[in-house]
């Protein structure tokens, strides 16, 4: 007869593998989908770090940020923004680079119609004091040719580029507004890129108003603006 007590066991020790078996099979299949995962997750990872490296590497470092008592010590005058540029040779919009403004805002800081915020002030004070290659190597040019380069001008190849229009971009603007009482912005571009002059119109509008040569009124409904003369 056999022994009852082992045939109770091995029932009871078959019944609970084959609950196991059944409780876990979805663990491991859940377990087996959570490390692919993982596994695409890292490769993901180790993708990122080295595009950050690539970038890093293209990237100037960033000068450290001047003492927080250099900062409240600081004055800025007009007459210092315009010297600061001159000595370091570059034009506005290089130098609105460095100080990460525009051109424009440049122009605006050194005629007095606006003054820097005070987040701005870190920047203007760690230009302060670089010299010429400095500048050039924070901006990610080449040491100019002094024979090419004059202080705060442009290239000369450029220079010789600009003398082949017969009148300024000053004057050519103003013979197109003769006689008429406005003109859009699309159409003083039109005439510009006629005369095959590199971008457009904007930059030269924006000084002549500021200058207080031209006058500007928005166009309602449309894009652009309208100019006449002062």
């Amino acid at each position: 007869m056999p022994n009852v007590n082992a045939v109770l066991n091995e029932q009871i020790r078959r019944l609970a593998r084959r609950e196991i078996s059944a409780n876990t099979k979805k663990t491991k299949k859940a377990s087996a989908h959570y490390r692919r995962d993982i596994a695409a997750l890292k490769r993901q990872v180790s993708q990122l770090h080295k595009l950050v490296r690539m970038l890093q590497s293209q990237v100037p470092d960033q000068p450290p940020a001047p003492p927080a008592e250099v900062i409240q010590k600081a004055r800025l005058r007009v007459a210092g923004l315009k010297s600061d540029r001159a000595r370091l040779g570059l034009s506005a919009k290089d130098y609105g680079r460095l100080l990460g403004v525009s051109a424009l805002t440049i122009y605006s800081w050194e005629n007095g119609k606006t003054k820097p915020r005070r987040s701005q002030l870190p920047k203007i004070v760690s230009v302060r004091g670089i010299g010429k290659r400095e500048a050039l190597e924070r901006l990610g040019l080449s040491r100019p040719n002094p024979a090419e380069r004059t202080v705060a001008g442009p290239p000369a190849a450029k220079a010789r580029k600009r003398g082949k229009f017969k009148q300024t971009a000053e004057q050519l603007i103003a013979s197109l507004l003769q006689g008429r009482k406005s003109l859009k912005t699309s159409a003083i571009n039109s005439a510009w890129k006629k005369q095959g002059r590199a971008g457009n119109a904007d930059n030269t509008l924006s000084l002549m108003v500021q200058a207080r040569k031209l006058k500007r009124a928005r166009v309602k409904g449309e894009r652009g603006s309208r100019y006449s003369m002062a």
